[in-house]
């Protein structure tokens, strides 16, 4: 039996198979949820109490809108990186975050795995055209997207020459400007490693994660 669970969103599937050791497991949950913050808390917290098979459970996801804050275990040690949200993850460190965040802070960010699973605005629109007509899907879009300065594809794996393309169909589509920035999967590796330092949420079994240790 392994002794060590990861759940994770699926946006970050590929990145996570990519480097996972065998001794780990695997549990993806839906990407869809991270617009609805408790339906996601809901979910981790389900699969955290459904787990009885594992001592550590790791944690693919951040802050992520306050959904992971609350989350307990009576019998799980639980590790989570520090920081908001995925993009942190993708690129490496809150730090690169934070430099990209002052220079441009209306960037809508894709991957590899945002594109797989049609989280992207341009997959958005052609859902809105189905359910509300064209006319009222361009105004959504319009009004969702009006402030955004640029699309930035975050290379996180090879391979990924037709996600470059379509993210420059979807800077195109919001007539904006389109970028390309190198990601890291350095804080997967430590994570999965077990190489847990002060980038790291650390709660023992009892202890409840806080929005205040994501500071």
């Amino acid at each position: 039996m392994n002794n060590t669970k990861l759940i994770a969103c699926r946006t970050l599937e590929d990145e996570i198979n990519a480097i996972k050791p065998q001794n780990i497991d695997c549990e993806f949950l839906e990407y869809a949820l991270h617009n609805t913050p408790d339906v996601l808390k809901n979910k981790l917290t389900d699969a955290i109490i459904q787990d009885k098979d594992h001592d550590t459970l790791l944690l693919g996801y951040g802050l992520c809108s306050n959904s992971t804050a609350g989350l307990k275990s009576d019998r799980h040690t639980i590790v989570i990186p520090k920081v908001h949200d995925c993009i942190s993850l993708l690129l490496g460190s809150r730090t690169k975050y934070h430099q990209e965040f002052d220079r441009f802070p209306a960037t809508y960010y894709l991957s590899k795995g945002w594109i797989k699973q049609k989280g992207d605005p341009l997959s958005s629109y052609k859902r809105y055209c189905e359910k509300y007509g064209e006319e009222n899907a361009k105004y959504v879009m319009d009004v969702e997207y009006a402030n955004y300065q640029r699309v930035a594809y975050i290379h996180t794996l090879g391979n990924d020459a037709d996600d470059v393309e379509y993210s420059k169909e979807v800077a195109k589509f919001l007539k904006v400007e389109f970028v390309e920035i190198e990601g890291s999967l350095r804080i997967f590796e430590k994570l999965l490693n077990a190489e847990w330092d002060k980038e790291f949420i650390i709660n023992r079994p009892g202890m409840i994660i806080s929005a205040s240790s994501f500071v």
